[in-house]
């Protein structure tokens, strides 16, 4: 379930508003100035924000800026600042949308579910050169081959394909990877298993390399 701050100072449009997002089946927040939004953004993370530009203590603009520093969540602008030049300026400073007032509910609903799409989409998929990683189906693909992992081979090629200058050793595998209370041979079975799976594109991802003194990594085929 998606979670969506709304900020704004009318009491009337943030009610609506959110009475409306939780019919669509969304968790809301609501905040009616900037330093109350910058308190929740600081202790929840949110999928969405919906945010006007005239606040009484902070301006949306200035607020913009400052949740910028906070989280990468899609900025919806909704004010009824209608001159181009606050909407260039709202999307400049780091807003993803713009919406004037008066508007309409349905309209705000399906934008906010087309952002959520779009980051959605862009966090399950990952490539690296002819290397494509398919998170959500645990499935890297190349012109050559699909190979299909299990959730935790996933996890470990993640790990070590994505950190290509790093050397993590079965210690610090298992700790992030696992509890600490497995067995520490659960990481060596599951290198193991992975190793195999990825000699089948070898000639694309790269192969697991062990520095038994500092630990295991993959020499990437694109950064070579």
């Amino acid at each position: 379930m998606s979670s969506i701050l709304l900020v704004d100072d009318n009491a009337e449009i943030l009610m609506a508003n959110k009475t409306h997002l939780i019919g669509e089946g969304y968790t809301v927040t609501t905040a009616d100035t900037g330093m109350n939004a910058i308190v929740y953004l600081n202790e929840n993370q949110y999928d969405c924000i919906v945010l006007d530009i005239m606040l009484p203590d902070i301006d949306g603009h200035t607020l913009c800026k400052a949740v910028r520093t906070i989280t990468s969540a899609p900025i919806i602008f909704l004010t009824c600042m209608d001159a181009p030049g606050d909407k260039v300026k709202g999307l400049m400073l780091g807003g993803d949308d713009y919406m004037t007032k008066p508007y309409s509910l349905d309209e705000l609903t399906a934008r906010i579910h087309a952002h959520l799409r779009r980051e959605q989409s862009a966090n399950r998929y990952a490539s690296y050169g002819k290397v494509h990683i398919d998170k959500v189906n645990r499935m890297i693909q190349t012109p050559e081959k699909n190979v299909f992992l299990t959730q935790k081979e996933l996890e470990l090629f993640l790990l070590l394909y994505e950190n290509p200058d790093s050397k993590f050793t079965k210690e610090e595998i298992m700790k992030r990877l696992w509890s600490d209370k497995m067995d520490i041979g659960t990481v060596a079975v599951h290198i193991l298993k992975l190793r195999r799976k990825l000699d089948f594109v070898k000639s694309y991802v790269g192969v697991i390399e062990n520095d038994y003194k500092r630990g295991y990594s993959i020499s990437r085929s694109d950064i070579q």
